[in-house]
C-alpha cells in the first residue's frame, strides 16, 4: 500500500484550493427591474445573469396583465457580455402592468426561466411581487434512467476490461469465456443507447417540448450547433463508433494485447466527456473540477465494475481451471481487494473536493435536496466500504467462496449510481447556504462577529457584534461595512450600521447577486482607534 502514498498526498493537496460553483445561473439585475414603476421605456429589455448563458433556446416575451402578448424583437445575447440577454422594443406600450417572461440555458446546461413584473405609467397600482424562482425541480424518470444506465454501463465496461488487464494478466479472457464476450457487447449496447438517447432528451429539456417533437430537425440542429452539449455529443458518437471497431477486433484477435488497453482509454475519454457536462461547467477552475469529477466516476466504475466481473465472470473461469481452483479464485479476489483500497481513496478525496465546491455550509447540506442526496450517497458508500473490508479479511482466510454479501455490495453500488444521476440533475446546495455567523479575532484581540440572515439574493439583515474579552465594546463612534462581490467589479455596497445595543450594530441591505462576497468591517471608537476585520462569505440565490 505504500506505493499509493504519493497519489494520496497529491490528490489531498488539491483540497487546499477548492473553488465554489454557484450551480444554475441566477438573475443579477434587469431593466426594467422587478416591480419597477417607470414613466419612460428603456431602449431595450435586458437581463444580466450570474454566469454565461448558452446561445440556444433563449427567449424574452412581454405580456400585458390580461395576457395579451406585446410585440418585441427576438432576444439576443449582448455583444458586450455573454451574461446578458436583451431584446429591443418594436414600439410603445399603453400604461399598465406587464410581465417579462424569460428563458435561458445556463452554462452548466440546465434551462432556467422566470418572470419579471413591472408597471408603465401610474394609472394602476402594481402589487409587490417576487421574481419567479429558478425552475430547478427534481429530474424526471427518463433523465434519471438514461443517466443511471450510462453510469452502470461505464462500470460494466471498465470492470471487465480491468479484469482482463490487471486481474487476469496474460490470460485470454474473451477467448476462454463466451459469457465475458456477451457481457461486453451488452454493456456496449447499453452505453451506446444511453448516449444516443441523450440528444433527444436534451431537446425536450432545452426546447421545453414533448417527446413527439424530440426528433424535430430544427431543434436538434440548434442543440448540436449552439450548445456545449451538442459538441460533446458529437465527440461521444465518434468515440462510440471507434470503440465498436476496437472491441470487434479485440474479440477477433485475442492475442493483440494492446486492444483491451485501447478500449479502456476510449471509455475513459467518454467519461471525461461526461464530466464536461453538468455542474462542472459553471466552475471557474474547470480543468481541475473536470479532473476530479472524472477520477470520481472512474474509481467508482472500476470498483463497481470489478465487483460485477467477480460475480458474473470469475466463478465460471475458476471452474475451468485444471489446477487448484480454490487458489485461482482467491488470488483474483485478493488482487481486486488491493486495487479496491486505491479506488476508495480516490473516491473519498475526489468526493470531498466536489462537496467543497457545491456544499458551502452544514445548513445547506441538511436542508437542500442536493445535500440530502449527497448524505444518502455517503451513507451507502460507507456501507459498501464496510462490506469491502469484510470481503478482504474473508479472502485472507479462504474459507469458502464469497456469497450474497458481494451481491449486496454490488446492489448498493447500483443505488449509489442512481443517486449520482440525481445529483447531476438537481441544483447544487450553493443556492441555499443558510444564515451565516462568522467570528474573527483582530490584532488588538477584539472579537468581530458578522451575521447575515437569511443570506440570499434580496433583503437581508446584517448584524455585527464587537467585543473584547467577552465583553461588548462600548463607545463606538461609527461602524461601516463595505461589501464587494468577488467576480463582479462595480457592485460595491456601503452600509452605515445602526447601534442596537452596546457593541451590537445592525442594518438591512439588498444583496444583488449570488456568489462570493468580500466584507470589510471598519469601526471607529471615540478615542479614534480603529477596528478592522475582513470576511469572505457565500451568498445563495434562494
Amino acid at each position: 500500500m505504500k506505493n499509493y502514498l504519493w497519489l494520496v498526498v497529491s490528490l489531498f493537496s488539491l483540497l487546499l484550493y477548492p473553488v465554489m460553483a454557484s450551480g444554475h445561473a441566477t438573475v443579477i439585475s434587469s431593466n426594467p427591474s422587478p416591480n419597477e414603476v417607470m414613466d419612460t421605456l428603456p431602449e431595450k429589455i435586458s437581463i444580466q445573469f450570474s454566469e454565461n448563458i448558452q446561445p440556444a433556446f433563449h427567449s424574452l416575451e412581454v405580456f400585458s396583465q390580461d395576457g395579451n402578448k406585446i410585440q418585441i424583437q427576438d432576444s439576443a445575447i449582448s455583444e458586450q457580455s455573454e451574461k446578458v440577454l436583451e431584446a429591443k422594443w418594436k414600439g410603445t406600450i399603453d400604461e399598465g402592468i406587464y410581465y417579462i417572461k424569460w428563458r435561458v440555458i445556463s452554462s452548466d446546461g440546465h434551462p432556467i426561466e422566470g418572470t419579471i413584473p413591472f408597471q408603465f405609467g401610474d394609472s394602476t397600482v402594481l402589487p409587490n411581487q417576487e421574481i419567479s424562482k429558478v425552475n430547478a425541480g427534481f429530474p424526471d424518470s427518463i433523465t434519471v434512467f438514461l443517466q443511471s444506465l450510462q453510469y452502470i454501463c461505464f462500470a460494466a465496461l471498465t470492470g471487465i476490461l480491468f479484469f482482463q488487464l490487471s486481474l487476469m494478466k496474460g490470460s485470454r479472457l474473451f477467448e476462454a469465456s463466451s459469457r465475458a464476450r456477451l457481457y461486453l457487447w451488452l454493456s456496449y449496447a447499453g452505453l451506446a443507447f444511453s448516449i444516443f438517447c441523450s440528444l433527444p432528451l436534451k431537446v425536450t429539456i432545452d426546447a421545453g417540448v414533448g417527446w413527439a417533437d424530440a426528433f424535430n430537425g430544427t431543434f436538434i440542429k440548434e442543440v448540436l450547433n449552439a450548445t456545449s452539449f451538442g459538441t460533446i455529443w458529437i465527440i461521444e458518437i465518434l468515440l462510440l463508433l471507434l470503440l465498436f471497431l476496437v472491441i470487434y477486433f479485440m474479440l477477433e484477435n485475442t492475442l493483440i494485447k494492446s486492444l483491451p488497453f485501447l478500449s479502456f482509454i476510449i471509455i475513459a475519454i467518454l467519461m471525461v466527456c461526461k464530466a464536461l457536462t453538468g455542474h462542472t461547467a459553471a466552475v471557474p477552475n474547470q480543468v481541475l473540477a473536470v479532473l476530479m469529477d472524472f477520477l470520481h466516476l472512474l474509481s467508482m466504475a472500476l470498483w463497481l465494475g470489478g465487483l460485477l466481473a467477480l460475480l458474473v465472470i470469475l466463478p465460471g473461469l475458476a471452474n475451468r481451471q485444471a489446477d487448484d481452483k480454490k487458489t485461482f479464485y482467491w488470488s483474483i479476489i485478493q488482487r481486486f481487494s488491493r486495487w479496491s483500497f486505491l479506488f476508495v481513496i480516490i473516491l473519498i478525496i475526489s468526493g470531498i473536493y466536489s462537496s467543497l465546491q457545491h456544499v458551502p455550509t452544514i445548513h445547506s447540506l441538511i436542508n437542500t435536496t442536493y445535500g440530502q442526496l449527497l448524505l444518502a450517497k455517503i451513507g451507502l458508500m460507507l456501507v459498501m466500504i464496510v462490506l469491502g473490508a469484510f470481503h478482504y479479511f474473508r479472502g485472507k482466510k479462504r474459507v469458502k467462496k464469497l456469497g450474497y454479501s458481494v451481491g449486496m455490495e454490488f446492489g448498493l453500488g447500483i443505488v449509489v449510481l442512481i443517486v449520482a444521476a440525481l445529483l447531476t440533475n438537481v441544483q447544487t446546495a450553493m443556492s441555499s447556504p443558510g444564515p451565516i455567523e462568522k467570528t474573527l479575532l483582530t490584532n488588538e484581540n477584539n472579537e468581530v462577529t458578522l451575521m447575515v440572515t437569511p443570506n440570499k439574493v434580496g433583503d437581508n439583515l446584517i448584524q455585527v457584534d464587537l467585543s473584547n474579552g467577552g465583553k461588548p465594546i462600548a463607545e463606538i463612534e461609527q461602524l461601516t461595512i463595505t461589501m464587494q462581490p468577488v467576480d463582479t467589479p462595480g457592485g460595491e455596497i456601503k452600509l452605515q450600521m445602526k447601534e442596537k445595543s452596546t457593541g451590537t450594530f445592525a442594518s438591512k441591505s439588498i444583496l444583488t447577486m449570488p456568489g462570493k462576497w468580500n466584507i470589510h468591517i471598519h469601526g471607529l471608537t471615540d478615542s479614534l482607534d480603529s477596528i478592522n476585520a475582513d470576511f469572505t462569505i457565500f451568498i445563495g440565490n434562494s
